[in-house]
Formats: structure tokens, C-alpha cells, sequence
């Protein structure tokens, strides 16, 4: 006789359904900081973040992150979103855009936890498909 444990019979079933996504596949393109060798897709869809390289106070880390984007109403900004893999709570924040609001545009204050940590900004085309950019933060002793 098999046994069978609960995690095991649930993974082999999750395994034997095919998954069929509605929505295509989007690519996702990472741009590293300062990259002057932009394409003019990329340079559309790659936010431009500000964020001090070094922050006094990790409760308060300003952040602002915009994107030179035309908000057409096929073709437009859906959502930024800001990350840290290297703080207990991954993520900072998330906006949401439609047409109608005008530009891709945000800014606000971040807590960080102390010590150096990498801040991560993906923004998110509806036809083009996901940019990513980073930017590396040191939080002063006194951090979050």
C-alpha cells in the first residue's frame, strides 16, 4: 500500500493541470541606474527615480519616480510599484494608473530598515510589458 502525505497528493495535482494564462506573457526589462544607452522604447517606459543616496531617517526616506510615458487610451502606464528585498515588509508601494490620469507620477516617503539596501522601481506598460530600474540607499544608524 502507498501513502501519500497531503503537501505530496496536493503538488502532484497542482502538477497535472495545465495552466493557460488570458493574458499574454509580458516581458520584464531591467535598466540599470544611469544607463545612457537607452532605446527609445526603453526610454519611455523606464521610470526615473529620485531617491538620496544616503537617508537619515529610515522612516522617512523620500522617494519620487516619474515616467516620460504618453497616457493614450490604448497605450499607457498601468501601475509602479516599489520594492526592497532587504526590509521585512518587500513592498513600499503601489500605484495605479488609467488614462485619464494624465501622467505616470509619484511621490512619497518609504520606510527602510538601516544599513544599505537596494531599492527596486518596476513600472508596467500595457503593451510593452514591465521596466525595471534600481537604485542602492544607505539608511544612517536609527533606521526603521
Amino acid at each position: 500500500m502507498i501513502t501519500i502525505n497531503r503537501r505530496s497528493f496536493l503538488c502532484g495535482i497542482l502538477l497535472t493541470i495545465p495552466y493557460f494564462d488570458q493574458v499574454q506573457a509580458s516581458p520584464f526589462r531591467i535598466v540599470k541606474p544611469n544607463d545612457n544607452f537607452l532605446t527609445e522604447i526603453e526610454r519611455i517606459h523606464v521610470p526615473k527615480v529620485t531617491l538620496p543616496p544616503v537617508v537619515e531617517d529610515g522612516n522617512q526616506a523620500p522617494i519620487v519616480v516619474e515616467i516620460d510615458h504618453p497616457m493614450e487610451e490604448n497605450h499607457y502606464i498601468k501601475n509602479i510599484q516599489i520594492l526592497n528585498f532587504a526590509d521585512p515588509i518587500v513592498i513600499k508601494g503601489q500605484c495605479f494608473f488609467t488614462p485619464k490620469s494624465g501622467q505616470a507620477y509619484l511621490s512619497t516617503q518609504i520606510r527602510l530598515a538601516g544599513g544599505e539596501s537596494r531599492v527596486w522601481v518596476i513600472s508596467e506598460c500595457n503593451q510593452h510589458g514591465k521596466y525595471a530600474t534600481y537604485r542602492d540607499v544607505k539608511v544612517a544608524a536609527g533606521g526603521c
